[in-house]
């Protein structure tokens, strides 16, 4: 729509009567007349998102003009409150998007008798202040999303018959709550009554709650399957505030400051089946904490202070996770556990704790599920002879990081678990030598940062199903020979060895065939151009810029590699990388990736020399400060292009868009766009990220898609990145409130501009309705 227009056409629209579905996106309209579209009786469709509208007027929308419309779009306007009597008496609708405007406040009854309403979105808003009732008679909604406003109470009183037939969840995660108190929909006084709640998932992470009242739960305690806390502030659980659940399944505390639970704390939410205690402050834990919880399944406590833990403390079959990592463990819980529990346990983790020693045989016998075990960085010494016989289920063994640990020979440390090892980890445990490995099923061996200088001959014989080996960070000087006679051999990973010469007979025999291979970080001085010429199953490869190696070129390098897929680029001194990209990349390769804190500048080239139409980008761990415009002006074969440039130096980067919508031929349009961890100069020079997330949701996210949920669920998680990006220059706000309220620049240059106009919208639908009617 032109910019001088700023009313909807309501004249226009008048002869429409039958028209179903209307679209008014990405206008700028300002104003919308209460009577607007009170012609439109049949209207079942309505998109007004990214326009300019600040006010919807009391009867807009009325129940018995509007009993068809289903879906209403009102996102990124600029909406600052929400009156009573809004949005009243629709009762076909079914999905409000409210998102991304302004608003502040929501008055009582703003949203009330809407039979049908299964989705409200609010997320993205200012809200500060929201009236009791102000959601009334509801009764099909399953989510209502407050998310990422400025609330710092929260009154279930808001919430009038909501949600009574549905399984409702509430999202009030990232906003400013503090403390939780009594709520009022809870009478005072001696006579005490309830007013009780239907939400059945609540969310109330990454807020900075540090404080629960005893009966702030109390309307929604018999209702609740899942409540989420992480990320906030508590130092304690008590039976008051988590005790008296009896539906809840699903407890997640982790990220809070938790020191201190009562041995009460659980004791009539009984069904309780997960539970996440992760990065607290927790010392002990009671030992009766569990006693009434027979369905407790999967329970994380890893990131804590914990030095034992109480015998039998778990006691009831069921139990199938335990995460105890990162904490002060001495030994293994394995009494913690009671026979019941222990002989269920599918997946135990201890990695990053003291323990120096590993109990008898015969105390391991109780874990007859157990598949998976992590021991890495711990103190271990010794793996005595047939230590896992007992655990003849066991896929997964992670030793690594026990620096002074000694295996017994000819492979009796790992005795029972010939046919059932499916994955080793030895990395880091000061081995001069691969040990004897005599288990015929292992498919997985890691034994990086040893001190290895080659494979023996025999361990092809041994490991007959090897697909994957982790040789990094070693002594080795030539490619090892032996891995030519491992036919199951899909990865290797040779990164930091010390290996000088890559040659056309360094990947012969069996490697022909790898998918992956890792060369990276090695003092190359000689790197044969055909080397990598016969893996024609090669997938992905991860390498260095070698600077000593004369005429060093990948292109050149992988241009026999036709199903070559995914190139990883480390850079580990400051190279110039023109001439190390000139040329043509082998046609499949769609994912580039580029680390290390040695490039400092993305050459222009790097681009130029793809040949798919479709590219995911990652920028990881780099000193890049900017990302030139001409980077993207040299993908000609590009067509849709995802880029991931978390957490690097990045200060601003050009328009990569070419394109005006996705699919314009012999052009380039971004697809997804990843911003976190960066120190970003929100101005005039990455305005254009504003428009460029319009036009996404213009044309990727369309009401009529039938895969319209899963689409725009992934938009939706794409801008909650951008949310969580921060602008260096406006005192680390978020990255997307200040492109919506401040930086106003536009497209930019280089790119064309919006060409859409309110009557060609209005055409094509009277052109639809003509053709309907014929």
């Amino acid at each position: 729509m032109a910019s001088s227009v700023s009313n909807i056409p309501a004249e226009a629209l008048r002869t429409l009567v039958t028209l179903q579905h209307l679209d008014f996106s990405n206008n700028k309209i300002r104003s919308m007349p209460e009577t607007s579209f009170h012609f439109l009786k049949r209207l079942k469709v309505l998109e007004l998102q990214d326009n300019q509208i600040d006010l919807v007027h009391k009867g807009t929308f009325q129940g018995g003009i509007h009993g068809s419309l289903e879906e209403l779009y009102l996102s990124y306007n600029n909406l600052q409150v929400i009156n009573t009597h809004t949005f009243v008496d629709l009762s076909s609708l079914t999905w409000l998007q409210l998102d991304d405007n302004k608003i502040s406040r929501i008055e009582k009854r703003a949203f009330m008798n809407m039979d049908r309403l299964k989705r409200l979105d609010l997320r993205g808003n200012k809200i500060h202040s929201i009236s009791d009732e102000a959601f009334q008679n509801l009764p099909e909604l399953e989510l209502l999303d407050i998310a990422y406003n400025q609330l710092q109470d929260l009154d279930f009183a808001m919430l009038d018959q909501v949600g009574t037939l549905s399984s409702f969840k509430l999202n009030v995660s990232h906003n400013s709550l503090q403390k939780l108190e009594q709520n009022s929909t809870i009478g005072r006084g001696s006579e005490v009554s309830v007013l009780h709640s239907n939400i059945k998932v609540l969310d109330l992470s990454n807020n900075n709650v540090s404080r629960i009242g005893r009966t702030f739960f109390r309307p929604v305690e018999r209702s609740l399957t899942h409540l989420h806390m992480s990320h906030n502030w508590l130092s304690n659980a008590t039976r008051e505030v988590f005790g008296n659940m009896p539906h809840l399944q699903w407890l997640d505390l982790s990220y809070n400051q938790l020191a201190e639970m009562d041995f009460d704390t659980f004791r009539n939410t009984r069904n309780l089946q997960v539970l996440l205690l992760a990065h607290n402050w927790l010392s002990d834990i009671p030992a009766e904490l569990f006693r009434f919880n027979t369905d407790l399944r999967f329970l994380d406590m890893s990131h804590n202070r914990l030095r034992a833990l109480p015998d039998n403390f778990l006691s009831d079959d069921g139990m199938e996770h335990l995460d105890v990592s990162h904490n002060l463990l001495s030994r293994p819980p394995v009494t913690s556990l009671g026979p019941a529990a222990a002989a269920t346990l599918c997946e135990l983790d201890l990695s990053y704790n003291s323990i120096a020693a590993l109990q008898s045989i015969d105390l391991l016998s109780r874990f007859k599920s157990l598949t998976w075990l992590d021991l890495s960085h711990n103190r271990l010494v010794r793996i005595e002879d047939s230590t896992f016989s007992s655990l003849n289920h066991l896929s997964f063994l992670d030793l690594s990081h026990n620096k002074e640990l000694v295996l017994e020979t000819r492979g009796r440390s790992f005795k029972g678990l010939e046919d059932s090892l499916l994955h080793l980890r030895l990395n880091n445990d000061s081995l001069n030598e691969i040990p004897d490995l005599p288990l015929r099923s292992l498919r997985t061996l890691q034994v990086s940062h040893n001190q290895i200088d080659d494979i023996p001959n025999e361990m092809p014989t041994n490991l007959t199903s090897l697909r994957n080996l982790d040789v990094s960070y070693n002594h080795l000087q030539a490619v090892p020979p032996a891995a030519r006679s491992m036919s199951q051999l899909k990865s290797l990973q040779l990164e930091a060895n010390q290996i000088t010469t890559i040659s056309s007979v360094s990947f012969q025999g069996a490697m022909e065939q790898l998918e992956e291979l890792d060369i990276r970080h090695m003092p190359l001085n000689y790197f044969e151009p055909s080397a990598l010429s016969k893996m024609t199953s090669l997938r992905t490869l991860k390498i260095s810029s070698y600077r000593e190696v004369k005429e060093f070129n990948i292109p050149e390098i992988v241009k026999m590699n036709y199903g070559l897929r995914d190139l990883h680029l480390e850079v580990f001194e400051n190279t110039p990388l023109e001439e190390e990209l000139s040329g043509q990349l082998p046609t499949k390769v769609r994912n580039i990736t580029v680390s290390g804190r040695g490039i400092s500048n993305i050459p222009d080239n790097l681009f130029k020399g793809v040949r798919s139409p479709r590219l995911h980008f990652a920028l990881r761990n780099t000193s890049v400060e900017k990302i030139p415009q001409t980077l993207f002006q040299q993908g000609e074969w590009i067509r849709n292009l995802s880029l991931d440039l978390r957490n690097n130096s990045l200060l601003t980067m050009g328009n990569p868009n070419t394109a005006e919508f996705p699919g314009s031929p012999k052009s380039m349009f971004l697809t997804e766009l990843q911003l976190q961890g960066n120190k970003w100069t929100c101005d005039c020079q990455i305005g254009w990220v504003e428009v460029w997330l319009r036009k996404k949701r213009q044309y990727m996210c369309p009401a009529e898609s039938r895969t319209r949920e899963s689409i725009c669920h992934e938009i939706s998680a794409e801008q909650d990145d951008l949310r969580e990006a921060k602008c260096d220059n406006r005192n680390n706000a978020s990255f997307l409130e200040i492109l919506k309220s401040e930086v106003e620049c536009g497209w930019g240059s280089g790119a064309p501009t919006l060409a859409s106009s309110w009557f060609l919208v209005v055409i094509v639908f009277v052109a639809t309705f003509l053709r309907s009617d014929l």
